[in-house]
């Protein structure tokens, strides 16, 4: 809903939260006996982890269960017309969600070597983490 955080974004910003922390490297979360940061494809090198797979799950999961508040006729937009965005005319929910996005695909992914960078140092690590959380948070809390 528009302006909360409901019982979906609390379920779904856990998921992400956790899986956010095993993708960067600063816990390991074993469930089941099995690893959240074990790959689940190897693709030219670059490893698709649960964990990753989870924090795209969940970020997904926000957006699309607080598209629209019915009661209040607000919702929640992102703009795609590329020329609003470069002019800086799209709505803030659309550069926060495309940041958002592009920090987790980057160390998700391991773009330029972001996981080694992260993971070598802690505080950077819980940095990136904490942005990755805040940013789903407003989202989760906008939508």
């Amino acid at each position: 809903m528009y302006g909360k955080i409901d019982i979906e974004d609390a379920l779904f910003g856990t998921v992400f939260a956790a899986s956010a922390f095993v993708t960067n490297g600063i816990a390991t979360i074993n469930i089941l006996g099995n690893d959240l940061g074990a790959a689940v494809w190897t693709v030219q090198g670059t490893d698709i982890t649960f964990a990753f797979l989870l924090t795209l799950v969940a970020l997904t999961g926000a957006y699309a269960t607080n598209r629209v508040n019915r009661s209040s006729g607000k919702s929640y937009e992102i703009d795609t017309d590329l020329a609003n965005i470069a002019r800086g005319e799209a709505p803030v929910e659309t550069y926060l969600a495309v940041g958002t996005a592009i920090l987790v695909l980057v160390t998700g992914l391991n773009i330029l070597g972001a996981q080694e960078v992260i993971a070598g140092t802690a505080a950077f690590g819980l940095v990136v983490v904490a942005v990755e959380a805040s940013g789903y948070y407003v989202i989760s809390y906008l939508g």
